[in-house]
């Protein structure tokens, strides 16, 4: 499906994440703000040594699917006293096959088509019971 130039849907959820760069022994936490099938935008809690194309690793306890490794496409530093980045992660091409992953998305754009029904089902009853 393709959406605003982009080969996937994308979901805008705050998902928390563990990360790490293991070529910099460096890891951390995160917070997962829009994720699709191909990859991710997440912020980091704290600065590293950033390169494109570097890889990086992940968890969620929120998606046991979540694809493990990705490759950094794009980062930004955010903040001054607490700086951290913000990163375009495009998973591993054989993550993104993997069927349980496939699953995890397709049932969450469908829960967020489902609200969407049910909020455009909900203002034509209001709507109609006003009458």
């Amino acid at each position: 499906m393709m959406i605003n130039n982009r080969d996937y849907f994308r979901l805008r959820r705050q998902i928390d994440l563990t990360w790490s760069v293991p070529s910099q022994r460096v890891e951390g936490k995160g917070k997962i703000f829009n994720i699709s099938l191909s990859g991710m935008s997440f912020e980091t809690d704290r600065l590293f040594n950033p390169e494109h194309g570097m890889d990086i690793s992940f968890s969620s306890a929120e998606i046991p699917a979540l694809p493990p490794k990705g490759k950094l496409v794009w980062f930004k530093k955010v903040g001054e006293s607490n700086s951290h980045y913000q990163c375009g992660i495009k998973f591993f091409k054989d993550s993104t096959l993997n069927q349980k992953w496939i699953k995890w998305m397709d049932d969450n754009i469908q829960k967020l088509a489902d609200i969407g029904d049910n909020k455009i089902l909900n203002h034509y009853l209001v709507d109609e019971q006003q009458e």
